[in-house]
């Protein structure tokens, strides 16, 4: 994917890598003791290995002009794969809620897996992860297909 990043697309996504590392440390600095904190190193990890991918491909040889000739899918596949993972996560937990209404015990005598613990995140799960996920793709797709313009870039979706 990086390959089909114009030279100024690819510094562009060096800033945008490096601004959401700040975000991160700041993330990180704001939650040293909450659980945001860890989400803070999970932000700077994933935006570190970003800007180290994005530096081993900056000089690879620009794409050329045909690439702008065809619409730009990548970004509707992607969402559509992140749509399937949701589904399988949500409703694997939706079962699973299911199943402590008829057998409570369930729980593992944990009190995470409890019923009032798991049902939000069965609903979040299905209906901003996998709901949300179709949407963006379906965007992607339809609004490419019923303009019949290609996405701008590569970098912006």
């Amino acid at each position: 994917m990086i390959a089909q990043l114009t030279r100024n697309e690819r510094r562009n996504a060096l800033a945008l890598l490096i601004a959401v590392a700040l975000c991160g440390l700041a993330m990180l600095a704001a939650g040293k003791d909450d659980p945001i904190g860890v989400h803070g190193v999970l932000v700077i990890v994933a935006a570190v290995v970003g800007v180290f991918v994005m530096i081993a491909a900056y000089f690879e040889p620009e794409p050329d002009a045909s690439r702008l000739s065809q619409y730009y899918d990548d970004p509707t596949k992607v969402g559509i794969v992140l749509a399937m993972v949701w589904a399988v996560v949500g409703m694997f937990v939706g079962d699973w809620v299911a199943w402590l209404l008829v057998y409570p015990d369930l729980t593992f005598d944990a009190g995470w897996s409890s019923f009032g613990r798991i049902r939000p995140v069965h609903t979040t799960g299905v209906i901003f992860g996998f709901g949300g996920n179709a949407l963006i793709a379906t965007s992607f797709y339809v609004m490419q297909r019923t303009t019949r313009a290609r996405l701008p870039d590569q970098l912006s979706p």
